[in-house]
């Protein structure tokens, strides 16, 4: 099967925006399905993109893209699945396959209100070599909780595909407060080796960064910034890896909830049972939802 490009260039100059009462959410579909800027009463929950290119391999550190058909890397992009061997393609500057096809698509808007919007993605097989088609859809609503997100992916093709979701946004939070019972150790390259107990309950910005991957979190998760607001993070027990990242001395701290650990396929073939890998029957549909409760300062509550 030959291998399908990603765009070179995405455009994300249109812009699609919910609101429910002091809470906006914008989006960009035809950037990768984005979500561009989440406030409240002009409060940045996330990083806001407001760039409207770039280049495959080299997304702005902003916003929030949907992870799809699995999450994070797959080392030289080669894993095997049922007795064959499949060989990705990475975009250029990455030397692993990493975080799947859908963030370097156009999607499109299938569905809108004033608080609501469906973006749905339906990637062929082939796209950077991943070779099972399938549709993705990411349906998000705003309320007085916040916001809410079902991801959403259907097996278009006709044998079994692996699989495995998430969201990855760059939060303007200081700190992650959490309960992780179980931490993945990495290599040089940020591929997991395997996995120990443990008891993570805080990680935060800092001078050095971090790249965490948790599982057994509970599916829930605080962030906090200096001036008091807080954002709770609920998600389904389907996501039960969650992944904690921020570049050294940078503005974001990244909380991502996602399905399976890094390089999961590869793992579960060699017998790493807790990876978190599905496996998603020819025509079948999966899905799952998160919810980040935005919580503003008491005084500005009152």
């Amino acid at each position: 099967m030959q291998s399908i490009p990603v765009p070179p260039e995405l455009d994300a100059s249109e812009r699609v925006t919910i609101t429910s009462g002091p809470h906006q959410a914008e989006f960009a579909p035809g950037g990768g399905g984005r979500l561009t800027r989440l406030s409240t009463d002009g409060h940045d929950w996330i990083v806001p993109l407001t760039e409207t290119q770039w280049p495959a391999g080299r997304w702005p550190r902003a916003g929030c893209y949907p992870l799809a058909p699995y999450s994070n890397r797959i080392r030289d992009g080669v894993f095997g699945f049922n007795g064959a061997r499949h060989a990705l393609q990475s975009v250029p500057g990455r030397p692993h396959a990493i975080h799947g096809g859908a963030l370097h698509q156009a999607w499109r808007v299938r569905d809108q209100s004033a608080d609501s919007v469906d973006l749905a993605l339906e990637q062929p097989a082939g796209v950077l070599g991943w070779p099972w088609p399938f549709e993705c859809v990411q349906r998000y609503r705003l309320d007085a909780r916040g916001l809410s997100v079902a991801l959403a992916i259907v097996n278009r093709g006709e044998t079994p595909m692996p699989f495995g979701l998430g969201l990855h946004p760059y939060f303007t939070a200081e700190r992650v407060t959490l309960h992780a019972r179980r931490a993945w150790t990495a290599d040089a390259d940020g591929l997991p080796t395997g996995s120990k107990s443990a008891h993570v309950r805080e990680l935060r910005r800092s001078a050095s960064g971090c790249d965490t991957y948790l599982s057994q979190w509970e599916g829930r998760a605080v962030l906090h910034w200096p001036g008091g607001h807080q954002l709770t993070l609920h998600a389904d027990p389907a996501f039960a890896h969650l992944v904690v990242y921020t570049a050294g001395g940078s503005e974001f701290l990244c909380v991502e909830p996602v399905s399976n650990v890094a390089d999961a396929f590869n793992l579960a073939a060699g017998g790493d049972a807790r990876t978190g890998m599905r496996v998603l029957e020819p025509g079948a549909r999966f899905s799952a939802t998160v919810l980040l409760g935005l919580e503003p300062p008491r005084a500005a509550r009152s």
